[in-house]
């Protein structure tokens, strides 16, 4: 059984790299998309990062990263630091 769950967790990294590139234009898509590139769990701070990198200034980063947190698919892990984990795909789907 360890074997198994071992290598499946092996197996993640590389099956998030091979994750269909957002829509262009779609935000629900892009959420989708750095999500399941990061583990379906990701950090505030990573994910201020991922927008800021992705041509959203500090204050359109910080309100994208305030609707993120607010979506019906996503679960606050933790509080401290923020951690919030994706479920609304089949590859997040736990």
């Amino acid at each position: 059984m360890r074997v198994s769950i071992a290598l499946c967790l092996i197996a993640l990294p590389a099956a998030a790299q091979d994750r269909p590139p957002p829509t262009p234009g779609d935000p629900d898509d892009f959420v989708r998309y750095i999500f399941e590139t990061n583990a379906c769990v990701m950090t505030e701070d990573q994910l201020l990062k991922t927008y800021q990198e992705a041509g959203y200034g500090l204050m359109g980063a910080n309100n994208a990263v305030i609707a993120v947190s607010a979506r019906e698919d996503i679960e606050v892990l933790s509080r401290n630091p923020f951690r919030y984990r994706y479920f609304g795909s089949d590859f997040c789907g736990f």
